[in-house]
């Protein structure tokens, strides 16, 4: 993976500029329910920008740091955390399909969880629809541990610092 090649930055649901563009990108990675139901699961399709941001991003907009991971200014993943205690918790992790099985979601959640450390977070938690397969395969990889599993399907992971 060349260095140079990809960035990643901060965003902030609380700037105008940034959800506008991040309505943009979201729109055309979430146009299948299925898509959608792997990275959101719960989350109804159509997607909904206004709905998503006020789901998961107005009630915690102070809390919630989003990182987007980018290619020559193209953005081409996501994955947000916020901190409850010390958990943090992680959401929203999303890689372009053209961009995937090039370690860029490891080195998204590698930066997400030193970021959650030096605010605090001592473990994290990951909420995975069951049927994602590939997601839960990444997070065993990375030392989380299945905890339990949720009503709709869903499987929560933790990992302990």
């Amino acid at each position: 993976m060349d260095k140079q090649e990809y960035t990643l930055e901060e965003i902030s649901y609380s700037r105008k500029e940034d959800c506008r563009i991040m309505e943009k990108v979201l729109n055309g990675w979430f146009n299948n329910p299925k898509t959608l139901n792997f990275v959101a699961p719960g989350f109804s399709f159509p997607f909904r920008f206004r709905k998503w941001t006020s789901i998961f991003y107005k009630s915690d907009i102070n809390k919630s740091t989003t990182i987007i991971l980018k290619n020559k200014d193209w953005i081409i993943g996501h994955i947000s955390i916020y901190l409850e205690q010390q958990t943090g918790n992680i959401l929203n992790l999303f890689i372009d399909p053209l961009y995937r099985n090039k370690g860029l979601a490891i080195k998204m959640i590698n930066e997400i969880e030193s970021f959650g450390y030096s605010i605090g977070a001592r473990e994290f938690n990951v909420k995975i629809t069951s049927k994602n397969k590939a997601a839960i395969a990444l997070f065993n990889k990375l030392n989380y541990k299945e905890k339990n599993k949720k009503s709709l399907g869903l499987i929560r992971m933790l990992k302990t610092i």
